[in-house]
Formats: C-alpha cells, sequence, structure tokens
C-alpha cells in the first residue's frame, strides 16, 4: 500500500469538502477571533419631527448589520412651534417610538440635557420638566447637573451615569451639559473638564472597557476637554449644541457632531482589538432616506392637534396655519449653515423691517442674532408664505427695542458676532451698517455706516441709535448669546409698548400683495473669502 498517496487523496478529499483535521471551534471561538464592536448612531439638536421617521428607518437599518446604541446629544424639548402648545411632550412621545414599540423600555437609546431643555427656567416650570423625563421610555444621562434639594428631578429614567453590555463589550457613558442656561431648579452646572475625569474614572473603575462622553458643549470645550484629560478622560465624544456636523481628532480621541434636525447623523463603528480601541465614522445624510411609516403616522397626528388647539385658543378658523400671508419673488435664504455665517436676504430684509419699526424716533440700524431665526430651510419662489411658516421661523417672541450704542460698543459687538465662526446662534444679521469679515484672520473691520446720503466710516465715540430684539438685552432670557457689552440700561423708553417682528413681517407679507416681496443681499457683511456684493468695495477705496 502506497500509504503517502492515500493520505495526500485523504487531505485533498478533506479539502474540497470544507472538512478540516482541526478541532471544530464554537461560533463563541470563532467570534472572538474578530475584534468586538458595535455601531453608535448619534443625533443632536433635533427641535422638529419630521426626519425622526428617516432616524427610525436608519436605525433599522443598522441593527440588522449589529448591535446599535443611539445616542441625542440634547436640545429636543424647545424651542418649536409644536413645544409652544405642548411643552415638548410631543417630541418625548414621537421619540419613545424609535426602538419600533410605542409601549416598551428602549435600554439602547440615551440623551443629555440641552440648554434649551431649560427653556422653561422658572421654579414653577420644574413639573414640565419632571413630567417629559417620567414620560420618556428611555434613559437620561447627566453628569454635571445639580437640581436643588428641594426641587430635585427624580426619576428611574435619569441617572449620572450608566455602564451597559453591548456585544460582550462593558460600554460606559455619561452626559455633560453648557452652563449658558441655568434655570432656577438647578443648583449648579460644575465645570465639564473636572466632572469627565471624575466620571470616567469612576466608570473604568465599574469595568468600562469604553467610555463614551454625550455632551452639549461647544466644540472648543470638548476639544479642551480631551486635550487636558488625555487618557484620564473619555474615549469618544458624542456632542451637540453646535448644529453643522463636525470632527475633531484629538490624542487620538474623537468628537464628533452631526447636522442639526437629523439632516445628518453620526455612524460609528467602534471596536475592541484585545485593550486597543478602533473607531470608524461616517456623517450620513439622511435626505434619501425613506420615513417610517407609523412614526410618520404619529407626527402627522401630533401636528394635526397642534393646529387645531392654535386656531381654537387664537380664535381662527379651522385649518389656519395654511392660510396665505405672503409670497417672496426670490428665495429666501434661511438654511442655517447660511443664515447663520453670512448675510442672507432674508435677515436682512427682516432687520430693514426692523428699523422701519422705530423710523420715526430716528433709528438708523439693526441687528439680532441668527439663532432667533429658526427655520433651517430656505423659502423657494413657488411657495405661499403661511402663518405655520412665520410661526416656524420665530419660535421665540420677537420683541423690539430701541437703544443707543457707541460706535466702540458696536465694533464689540460685531466682534462676538465673528467669534466661532462656523454657524453659530450669535451670528448676526444687521441693517443700516456694514463691515468686512476675515475669517481667516478672524477680524471684523471697516464699521461703517449706512445712509440715505452714502457710507461712512463709524466713529468710536459716536452715539447710534439700533433696534434689538429683548434677547440681546435680557441676560435672564438666557446669556444674551455673549452679547454680555449690551443691556437694558441702554434702552431709550423702556416703558413703552415694543413692537413684535413676527407681527410687523405679517403686515408686510400681506401689504406686497400677489406680487410678493423681493428682498437682495446687498453686500452689507463683507465675506472675504466669499464672492458677491460688498457695499465697502466702493467706500474705501476714497480718501476721508
Amino acid at each position: 500500500m502506497n500509504k503517502p498517496f492515500y493520505l495526500a487523496l485523504l487531505c485533498y478529499l478533506l479539502f474540497i469538502s470544507g472538512c478540516s483535521l482541526a478541532p471544530k471551534q464554537s461560533p463563541e471561538q470563532v467570534a472572538a477571533i474578530k475584534p468586538a464592536g458595535f455601531t453608535v448612531l448619534a443625533i443632536n439638536d433635533v427641535y422638529r419631527l419630521d426626519n425622526l421617521a428617516k432616524v427610525r428607518t436608519l436605525r433599522q437599518q443598522l441593527e440588522q448589520q449589529g448591535d446599535v446604541l443611539l445616542l441625542h446629544a440634547g436640545d429636543f424639548l424647545f424651542p418649536s412651534f409644536l413645544s409652544r402648545e405642548f411643552n415638548g411632550a410631543q417630541m418625548i412621545d414621537v421619540m419613545n417610538q424609535l426602538d419600533g414599540d410605542a409601549s416598551a423600555e428602549d435600554a439602547r437609546l440615551w440623551v443629555t440635557f440641552g440648554n434649551h431643555e431649560f427653556d422653561k427656567s422658572q421654579m414653577k416650570h420644574r413639573q414640565i420638566l419632571q413630567d417629559r423625563i417620567s414620560e420618556s421610555q428611555f434613559g437620561w444621562v447627566s453628569s454635571n447637573v445639580s437640581f436643588h434639594p428641594q426641587a430635585a428631578i427624580q426619576d428611574p429614567h435619569l441617572t449620572a451615569s450608566k455602564i451597559m453590555t453591548i456585544n460582550g463589550i462593558q460600554v460606559g457613558i455619561f452626559g455633560l451639559t453648557i452652563n449658558s442656561k441655568i434655570p432656577e431648579y438647578v443648583q449648579q452646572i460644575t465645570a465639564p473638564i473636572t466632572t469627565a475625569q471624575a466620571m470616567t474614572q469612576q466608570l473604568r473603575q465599574q469595568g468600562a472597557q469604553v467610555v463614551i462622553a454625550l455632551t452639549h458643549l461647544t466644540m472648543a470645550q470638548d476639544k479642551q476637554l480631551l486635550q487636558q484629560l488625555g487618557e484620564h478622560g473619555p474615549d469618544i465624544i458624542f456632542g451637540g449644541h453646535e448644529h453643522n456636523q463636525q470632527s475633531a481628532q484629538v490624542n487620538g480621541r474623537y468628537v464628533l457632531k452631526a447636522d442639526a434636525d437629523a439632516i445628518s447623523a453620526t455612524v460609528a463603528k467602534i471596536s475592541l482589538d484585545g485593550a486597543a480601541l478602533k473607531v470608524d465614522f461616517q456623517f450620513q445624510s439622511l435626505a434619501e432616506t425613506k420615513p417610517d411609516s407609523l412614526v410618520v403616522q404619529r407626527i402627522a397626528d401630533w401636528k394635526s392637534k397642534h393646529e387645531q388647539q392654535f386656531c381654537d385658543k387664537n380664535n381662527l378658523s379651522a385649518h389656519c396655519l395654511q392660510a396665505q400671508l405672503g409670497r417672496s419673488q426670490l428665495v429666501l435664504k434661511a438654511e442655517e449653515l447660511e443664515i447663520r455665517r453670512f448675510e442672507t436676504n432674508l435677515g436682512s430684509w427682516l432687520m430693514d423691517l426692523a428699523v422701519q419699526a422705530y423710523a420715526d424716533q430716528g433709528a438708523q440700524i439693526a441687528f439680532m442674532n441668527s439663532g432667533s431665526l429658526r427655520l433651517n430651510r430656505d423659502i423657494p419662489v413657488d411657495e405661499i408664505i403661511t402663518r405655520k411658516t412665520l410661526n416656524e421661523l420665530f419660535a421665540y417672541p420677537a420683541k423690539l427695542a430701541l437703544i443707543k450704542i457707541k460706535g466702540a460698543t458696536l465694533q464689540r459687538v460685531i466682534n462676538r458676532a465673528i467669534q466661532d465662526w462656523a454657524g453659530n446662534g450669535h451670528w448676526l444679521q444687521i441693517s443700516g451698517f456694514a463691515f468686512r469679515h476675515n475669517p481667516e484672520t478672524n477680524t471684523a473691520d471697516q464699521l461703517s455706516l449706512i445712509e440715505a446720503s452714502g457710507i461712512r466710516p463709524i466713529s468710536p465715540d459716536e452715539t447710534l441709535l439700533a433696534v434689538v430684539n429683548d434677547f440681546l438685552l435680557d441676560p435672564g432670557k438666557g446669556n444674551q448669546d455673549g452679547y454680555d457689552m449690551l443691556s437694558s440700561k441702554m434702552i431709550i423708553n423702556p416703558d413703552e409698548d415694543w413692537p413684535d417682528l413676527r407681527e410687523k413681517t405679517a403686515t408686510a407679507l400681506q401689504q406686497a400683495g400677489e406680487k410678493g416681496i423681493q428682498p437682495e443681499t446687498l453686500g452689507r457683511i463683507c465675506n472675504t473669502q466669499r464672492a458677491g456684493p460688498c457695499l465697502l468695495d466702493t467706500v474705501y477705496c476714497r480718501v476721508y
């Protein structure tokens, strides 16, 4: 017998049959060969319901590939047109649907507080937040917000940190919130870095192999946190507060933020190969994602209920929100990454209306933080502008006050406007003056007054009459978006009945009739990195 021949033949037959002479491995042993991992689906700053139906679909698609952790980095209860009526109950109800079961607890959805969760900030409003958390079928994680003992929010859904096992990995999560708005029922919001270090240490001691920080901070704060803490801080941050997608890598650790209103979502594949952490991420647009039909129906129910209650409360006819106010001959630019970074035709037109509101008192200029204009989409030429459109644009009351302001103070105002220029709500829309913005050098100069006779530089010592929205003057409404150089002491007639820009806008649209408005971008804010009209180009070639 030719033993080598038969042995070779046996090995060949075993090879082509898929068999092996090696001991058979269990599924657990096979899985152990590959790095263990899971997917994080993260969204942030979602004020409107609509795209949550697409988030549900994306979550389902990702769950077909493996374990998914869904995170929301804050700002969803307020502000929105619907939240003025329902105090965020509509958002909680729809988020309860994101696991496909309207009645079950969702152990894989976690959120943290954004500053807008505290919009209802008086002590009497504490119960609103308590109710929203109690209605949730998902977890809230908050590590640096301490409630007053006599007004504590207590609920099984709210915790300082959480450890969960996902595909065999011990995952720890904690939450951080910016201190820009501290309501009366909150005792303090502690420093993010101090809290992050303590929570990371605690979670690692409890066995966490991956530590996630769910934050509602500025990108600068998130990056500083990772820079200072290094290995003593979280492995990865999923953040919010800014409304545009952005990422940063600091010492091998990531900060990831998606676009607001779930226009995009962060999809991050996190895996452990031994002790080594690997992160592969992308920002996934939801533009082409098919919305989940059940969530769509739930959203439609809330919108129908809202319109009925709004019309009844204001003694208006049924379907009053669809009533036509006007139209525009030009596309009105209101999408956030545009109106929070550049002069837009809609913003300029609104500020012109603000100046007109005090024309009889000699108003010369106007400015308003773009964060007060929250439509977050452009209005096409063929779209009828309705009462609903206007109420979605102005999520907050827009009372206008006339103030006296020095030229030097106005310079400080525009310096603040360009700070952290990346789509932030403190960016200004303006009327009556102009300046040049250089994003590369982070400067705002050539501050000039636009008059009927022409354009001239503004002297630091001269006094101007400016129209501003009351939010920028009242720290009690928040942090004034950082415009602490402004105050209510600057108001000329504090006791008068202040006009409302929303009402002024409605009147102007109706007066324009079927012809409609046709506002243009005139070049009041000249961006050195963007082609377009610039009023200053015809001014600073002159000699003064």
